[in-house]
């Protein structure tokens, strides 16, 4: 069996010495372009022997990670996800179940990035080195409160915690259910500005979302009387199920128009006693 041998020639190496220095471990067709010059065919051929030989890694068409010497023989490397994610899809945030993990508000390991976008991908998913990266479109008005954070040098952008939470409650196929913002909530109890989350539930424009995390934090006495009036405020007319991934089972409550249809013994182990 024919293995491909780890050697890198001098325009190989002075192509990504070059490319590190400008901290481009990530780095696109256009950025090689600008140390290699116009010669786009033998650009394109000179980045197709180094993935052969194991010192770029293609990560999607005209992306690719450089892999270190650390890498031995068989390339055996990648980045940290969040950090791939940053390069694939612009404008961008990391959200939903993969913030839920990166805050420790949950302790489910997934092997999907979810990745916030107001652009659509030709792919809503890609799969690189075992991870799926997942792309969720956002409507411009629903895309907002990322903070950015730094991984390894460089800068990632993340949903902050209550954009996380209204996110989540929007969309409840992305964190894995209601069970797991009660989860979040209590863990979060102490770090979290209910009243900021409130007013992004507002914002969000989804009253179901509204609905959802008034009645969440009365059940599991969190947040605050300003938080609750403001969401009480914002209510709508009509009920909306606590979780669309559950049955249409359950009780109704008035006060938060909201069909209770998963146990409440699930969210009540939650509550602080």
């Amino acid at each position: 069996m024919t293995r491909n041998i780890r050697t890198l020639g001098d325009v190989g190496s002075n192509l990504l010495t070059e490319l590190l220095r400008r901290g481009k471990r990530i780095f696109a067709l256009d950025d090689a372009a600008e140390i290699y010059g116009n010669n786009n065919s033998g650009l394109r051929d000179l980045l197709s022997t180094l993935a052969k030989r194991r010192w770029l890694q293609r990560i999607e068409k005209g992306k690719y990670l450089i892999l270190p010497f650390e890498a031995g023989r068989e390339g055996e490397w990648t980045e940290h996800e969040f950090i791939i994610a940053s390069h694939l899809i612009k404008p961008y945030y990391i959200g939903f179940r993969s913030a839920l993990n990166h805050y420790g508000y949950t302790e489910q390991v997934s092997r999907t990035v979810f990745i916030a976008s107001t652009h659509r991908k030709l792919k809503s998913a890609l799969e690189i080195s075992g991870v799926t990266y997942r792309f969720v479109y956002m409507s411009d008005r629903r895309f907002f409160g990322a903070t950015e954070i730094t991984l390894d040098g460089y800068r990632v952008n993340i949903s902050e915690r209550e954009k996380t939470i209204v996110d989540c409650l929007n969309r409840l196929d992305y964190c894995g259910g209601v069970t797991e913002l009660a989860k979040a909530l209590s863990y979060g109890r102490d770090e979290l500005d209910f009243v900021k989350m409130a007013e992004y539930a507002r914002r969000n424009g989804n009253r179901a979302v509204v609905q959802r995390l008034g009645y969440l934090l009365e059940t599991l006495d969190v947040g605050t009387e300003e938080a609750i009036t403001l969401l009480r405020d914002n209510i709508s007319n009509s009920y909306t199920s606590l979780d669309n991934l559950a049955g249409p089972e359950g009780r109704y409550v008035e006060r938060w128009k909201v069909l209770v249809n998963v146990p409440e013994n699930e969210l009540l182990q939650w509550r602080e006693p």
